[in-house]
């Protein structure tokens, strides 16, 4: 578990199980390269670029929420993203958030397969969610709780300022958000904190959350798992395609000339 083992250090995975199994919040710091090698603004935009190849697309958080722009019925392909539409957002400072992310880079695959296999008994699966921002605009949802995904965060780049709640009374299972207007009357700030880049979250089912500001250019990745134990697990192998490809080249060029 390499991948897993340095995300964690210098605690251990045993840590983050006990934790699991307690329901405890863990917030862990570390150096700022600490996450480098897990993604890049490179691999984001060769994501967000193959627009077309997509089971789901960037959506753009905006008034607490988030929504793709895509165009639908397109010639070829059923949706595509409106790149155009994305970039003017992205323009205005608006912060965005890429699901089904788990397979973008090795490291990424690597870290959610050792995570699964941690969990194998609970027959955990993972994905990955990146919330990104280009600069101090960026913003976030309204105060909510994930249910019934655990999260792990991990701040790859800049600053999110953090803020934990508790609600003032019990909250009917169906009430994930509470809207910006009702946060004062309904939720009770319980911890505010600096998730910076380097540091580490890690976040038990239902608790009521948000990210009240951004610092710098910022990327976090974002992995939710729970208990789903008739899934099939998702085949992140990496294929070396362009192993394969060198490969026949150099038998093309060694084989004998004919004639």
């Amino acid at each position: 578990m390499l991948r897993l083992n340095a995300a964690l250090s210098p605690l251990t995975p045993d840590d983050l199980v006990t934790h699991y199994r307690e329901g405890k919040c863990l917030v862990l710091e570390g150096a700022a390269d600490k996450f480098a090698e897990l993604i890049s603004p490179l691999d984001i935009e060769r994501r967000l670029n193959d627009g077309c190849n997509a089971s789901v697309f960037p959506q753009t958080i905006k008034d607490g929420t988030r929504r793709a722009s895509v165009d639908a019925n397109c010639t070829w392909s059923p949706a595509s993203l409106k790149k155009s539409d994305f970039i003017l957002e992205l323009e205005a400072g608006h912060s965005f958030m890429l699901a089904n992310a788990s397979q973008v880079t090795q490291a990424l695959s690597q870290l959610c397969d050792e995570l699964e296999l941690l969990f194998e008994e609970d027959q955990v699966h993972a994905d990955v969610h990146l919330y990104v921002s280009t600069d101090e605009r960026g913003n976030s949802y309204d105060a909510h709780r994930d249910l019934p995904q655990h999260k792990l965060l991990l701040q790859v780049c800049g600053t999110a300022n953090w803020e934990i709640y508790e609600p003032k009374q019990e909250l009917p299972a169906n009430v994930i958000a509470i809207p910006a207007d009702q946060h004062d009357d309904t939720l009770t700030l319980v911890s505010s904190f600096a998730l910076k880049q380097g540091h580490l979250l890690y976040m038990p089912p239902g608790v009521f959350h948000r990210v009240k500001s951004v610092e710098g250019a910022r990327i976090s990745v974002s992995i939710p798992f729970y208990s789903m134990p008739d899934a099939n697990k998702m085949d992140r192998r990496h294929i070396p395609f362009a192993s394969f490809f060198e490969n026949a080249e150099r038998a093309t060029k060694a084989a004998p000339s004919k004639g």
